[in-house]
């Protein structure tokens, strides 16, 4: 049966900036990473573990996705993901909050400066002083939508 909902995510998803798809990648890292301490708070070890995996799965997507070419913003990127993974990691195997805690602090971090990122015109104001133009090579390639935008929209693991 099409469930409509994962179906308008993924042509949310599909339809969205290079930007567009990193700040869903984190909204659903975050989601997950929450529903981590929910499920450890309710006693719910099994479902707080698929929670905290899949927070990793969309962790490990965006830093398979990084380009270190791009200068060192991908690898302070690199260093922060590589911080949240241990903490999503020691969260899950010790099933304390404070390890997940701390990584969704960052993810909340980063997903703000990709919101703004995001929302930065694409044309037109490069020439305003007021007005940062959008970076022309951002630090990270296409995300992998199959591995990860469906962890991202929320859709059901296949």
């Amino acid at each position: 049966m099409l469930d409509p909902t994962a179906a308008y995510r993924t042509a949310q998803v599909a339809s969205a900036s290079r930007a567009g798809q990193v700040v869903l990648l984190y909204q659903g890292a975050i989601r997950f990473a929450t529903q981590h301490l929910a499920f450890i708070e309710r006693n719910d070890i099994e479902q707080a573990h698929k929670a905290s995996i899949r927070a990793q799965e969309i962790v490990t997507a965006l830093r398979g996705s990084l380009d270190l070419s791009a200068g060192p913003i991908a690898a302070q990127l690199d260093q922060l993901y590589d911080f949240v993974m241990r903490r999503l990691v020691d969260g899950n195997l010790t099933k304390e909050p404070r390890p997940t805690e701390e990584a969704i602090k960052v993810l909340r971090g980063l997903l703000e400066a990709w919101q703004e990122i995001a929302t930065r015109p694409t044309s037109g104001l490069v020439d305003d002083p007021v007005v940062e133009p959008v970076p022309t090579r951002l630090p990270v390639g296409r995300p992998a939508l199959v591995s990860a935008g469906s962890y991202a929209a929320g859709g059901a693991r296949r």
